[in-house]
């Protein structure tokens, strides 16, 4: 009798491409993009770097900054919502964070590198924290978008509410920190940290229903004891984001390519070289820069 009933029911076979791949903006995408070469062997083949100072930085600078927001909204233990970290709490936030990243093999490259790193979170909380974190609206805001061949996603490190304004999705600032000096205008990383914007501005669409009312970039970095005297953020700390459909739409597609050429190389375990000279920064911590001619320092021990 079933027979009969199926007989002419035609179920089409499904074919099987296995997990799509989930691609960071930060560490995928960008980092593909600044060196193919080094991606490949680390972050995709697994390869241990001897040196990370890249990653010891900005992690610590996000993850303390992370903790001083929490402190700040009250959801530290003991602590009343509307507290500033003090320099000694952010002193023990760094002290947590370095333990945490020593377990998994992160460290400064030279003592001076771990100074530095407490020095402008201490800046930034003095200058920013009495104005910029009673605006924070939400940390380590998390995007996420399907596409047909891959999963996209990001973080924004924190939502900020305009002053005076009800906080809502179309409002909402959406900033992102970066732990470096600000790149010139028409460096190629700032181009790059400017599409990564406009991505996040899409995804945050995606998620909230709306565009935020803006983008910012800011570079600790740039941060003095001088700032901290006066109170004042350098003007170079900040960098405003503009987008537009078009400006988003053209970094999805640059973005997508990247992607693509990410899947293609993991499909065939070939990791090319970059077509242009990576940054100094990044290949002097780099361990195959003893055998790349593509290498933008000399080979030598990394920095001190």
């Amino acid at each position: 009798m079933f027979a009969k009933i199926y007989q002419n029911v035609n179920v089409p076979v499904l074919s099987h491409s296995g997990a799509r791949p989930r691609l960071s903006l930060t560490s995928d995408i960008l980092s593909f993009r600044h060196c193919s070469y080094q991606y490949g062997h680390f972050a995709h083949d697994g390869f241990v770097p001897a040196q990370s100072a890249q990653a010891f930085f900005g992690t610590m600078v996000h993850q303390v900054l992370d903790r001083c927001h929490r402190h700040f909204a009250g959801l530290s233990p003991r602590v009343k919502k509307g507290t500033l970290p003090t320099d000694a709490d952010i002193e023990g936030f760094f002290n947590e964070v370095r333990t945490a990243l020593k377990s998994h093999g992160i460290r400064a490259v030279s003592e001076n590198i771990a100074v530095r790193a407490l020095e402008i979170i201490r800046f930034f909380n003095a200058v920013e924290g009495p104005t910029l974190y009673p605006l924070i609206h939400d940390t380590e805001f998390r995007l996420e978008q399907d596409r047909a061949d891959y999963v996209l996603r990001g973080v924004v490190d924190v939502l900020v509410d305009r002053p005076g304004v009800t906080g809502t999705a179309s409002t909402r600032e959406i900033w992102d920190y970066k732990g470096s000096r600000r790149p010139a205008a028409t460096d190629k990383e700032m181009q790059e940290y400017e599409w990564q914007m406009c991505v996040y501005a899409e995804l945050y669409k995606a998620r909230s229903g709306a565009y935020p009312s803006k983008a910012v970039l800011y570079f600790l970095n740039e941060l003095s004891e001088d700032n901290v005297k006066t109170g004042k953020r350098p003007a170079r700390a900040v960098h405003e984001v503009v987008f537009t459909p078009q400006r988003v739409q053209d970094a999805l597609n640059r973005f997508h390519q990247t992607a693509m050429e990410i899947i293609q190389c993991a499909s065939t375990s070939t990791w090319p070289l970059p077509g242009t000279k990576p940054k100094e920064e990044t290949c002097n911590i780099c361990d195959l820069r003893w055998r790349c001619p593509k290498a933008s320092v000399p080979r030598r021990l990394p920095f001190a």
